[in-house]
């Protein structure tokens, strides 16, 4: 028999070069692991910061429509309390003045609302030569795009009936406007002197803008509610110490 002291160098020799290989292939696995979780961290970091490249790109789109959409609210305020601003000079300039009689009296004959088209009313400038004549509804078709052609009519009748197919169009929608046509005529020739460019709005926006700052715009809503929207609260209040003024001299 070989002494133990003898055969143990061996034994181990081979123990030692047979496990050789599996321990290195557990080192290759443990580091192959190792290499595929820094390659997961990477990406996971790699994504979290897509996302939160994409959530600040989402936050600035928002901050910016949202920066828009409150200028061209701005700008809309804005418009609206000019053109009220402007109706305003014109309408104190016009309560004062007295209404002749004779005018007055044709506007308590111009008819609530005029169906179908009226015939001849005298029109110059550029809608018309200077010796033609507009059928009146091919008039109100042009006032529903831009009221410029307001000033072109010359026939005071034609301009009574013209407030009365609008006003008369307001009723049909079950707004009542009280005031005669005359009123409105009178207030929308001052206009178109003073602040021509207002006429650049459809002739029915003038007409609505008109009614709700002399509270004659009845539409079921709060009358004061819908001047300080027209106007903003500068302007509102102004126009309601001008039209209690009016109110006490009429």
């Amino acid at each position: 028999m070989v002494p133990l002291n003898r055969c143990l160098p061996g034994v181990l020799f081979l123990f030692v070069f047979s496990a050789a290989p599996a321990h290195a292939m557990m080192i290759m696995k443990v580091q192959q692991m190792k290499a595929m979780r820094e390659r997961q961290a990477q990406q996971a970091r790699y994504q979290q910061y897509q996302e939160y490249q994409q959530g600040m790109s989402q936050g600035q789109q928002q901050a910016q429509a949202m920066n828009a959409e409150q200028a061209y609210q701005q700008q809309i305020d804005n418009r609206n309390q000019a053109i009220a601003q402007a109706i305003i000079g014109a309408h104190n300039k016009v309560v004062s003045e007295p209404s002749p009689p004779v005018r007055y009296a044709q506007a308590q004959q111009a008819p609530a609302y005029a169906p179908g088209p009226t015939p001849s009313p005298a029109v110059s400038g550029e809608a018309a030569g200077p010796q033609e004549t507009v059928d009146l509804a091919e008039v109100w078709k042009k006032l529903d795009q831009r009221s410029t052609i307001w000033t072109a009519i010359l026939d005071d009748n034609a301009k009574l009936l013209t407030v009365s197919e609008y006003i008369g169009r307001f009723q049909k929608e079950g707004v009542k406007i009280s005031a005669p046509p005359e009123h409105y005529v009178k207030l929308l020739d001052q206009l178109a002197q003073q602040n021509p460019q207002m006429l650049d709005k459809p002739f029915g926006e003038l007409i609505q803008i008109l009614a709700i700052i002399d509270y004659d715009f009845d539409n079921g809503m709060d009358k004061d509610a819908l001047a300080k929207a027209v106007l903003g609260p500068q302007g509102y209040e102004q126009n309601k110490k001008r039209f209690a003024q009016a109110q006490q001299s009429s």
